[in-house]
């Protein structure tokens, strides 16, 4: 007796944890839930939601934005690094 809203919603975080499954450890969250009867995705906004609690607890907004602004430019560097296209290596490799 759940929300239609909310299924989707539980779905589509499925869905895309599914299409990363290293990088959020989908074997694990998926045996996390057999043991505890939880969807994969409240698992995951749980411990999305205390990890950045605990950042902004520690650096506040500051280390947010800092984080933010190396994380996703290293990404895509990396990301432009194994793409065939020369043009978003100039883009992305001229940040640095």
């Amino acid at each position: 007796m759940t929300h239609p809203q909310l299924d989707q919603f539980v779905q589509k975080v499925d869905e895309t944890l599914a299409s990363y499954p290293t990088l959020c450890q989908y074997d694990r969250l998926r045996d996390l839930e057999k043991k505890t009867g939880q969807p994969k995705a409240y698992i995951f906004l749980v411990a999305f939601t205390i990890l950045s609690t605990v950042i902004y607890s520690m650096g506040g907004m500051k280390l947010i934005s800092d984080l933010s602004a190396f994380l996703y430019p290293a990404y895509m560097s990396f990301k432009a690094i194994d793409s065939a296209d020369p043009v978003d290596d100039m883009q992305w490799l001229t940040y640095w």
